[in-house]
């Protein structure tokens, strides 16, 4: 996740943003779920995501990335560092961005007090497009989220019980 381009917008800009991203999960990323998952009902639903998560995970498509010199050699040298070189293509990205949306949707249609909004500046999630109305001021960052659920599943570094994990504590532990 590029952090740097979140926390350079503008609160316009990020609204902008966010209005773009909804626009896309609507139209092209709904149209791109279900071309790739027939099998699966996108009928927002929490049983839904982890299936179409776990379905998505092995159509993704990477390309290597070099190691950071910046980073220190003992991080380079663990297996986590190097499992995690790499960044989805184009394509995967898209899709990326598509289950992004649908989880954030599947939320904000399921819970009544959630809505979509721009990150908070003062989080980690500063400017993204976030779901809103958690308990203690948590926000759920869609984008982040998925592309760290995938980023997982890909490398190997987690397993998919992580993603029925996942979905549970956004779920059930934040209201």
């Amino acid at each position: 996740m590029k952090f740097h381009i979140f926390e350079a917008m503008s609160k316009s800009e990020a609204e902008e943003y966010l209005n773009e991203f909804l626009a896309f999960g609507k139209d092209r990323g709904m149209k791109v779920l279900e071309s790739l998952s027939s099998e699966t009902a996108l009928n927002y639903t929490i049983e839904s995501l982890s299936i179409i998560f776990k379905a998505l995970i092995p159509i993704l498509k990477t390309l290597p990335r070099a190691p950071d010199p910046k980073v220190p050699e003992f991080i380079r040298n663990t297996e986590e560092y190097e499992k995690g070189l790499f960044d989805f293509d184009d394509a995967s990205n898209t899709i990326v961005l598509a289950a992004a949306y649908y989880l954030g949707e599947t939320f904000v249609r399921k819970f009544p007090e959630l809505k979509w909004a721009t990150g908070n500046i003062d989080y980690r999630e500063c400017n993204m497009p976030v779901v809103t109305g958690f308990k203690f001021n948590i926000e759920l960052a869609p984008i982040l989220i998925s592309e760290n659920i995938f980023r997982g599943g890909v490398s190997g570094l987690r397993d998919n019980a992580s993603i029925d994990t996942a979905i549970e504590m956004w779920s059930t532990k934040f209201f």
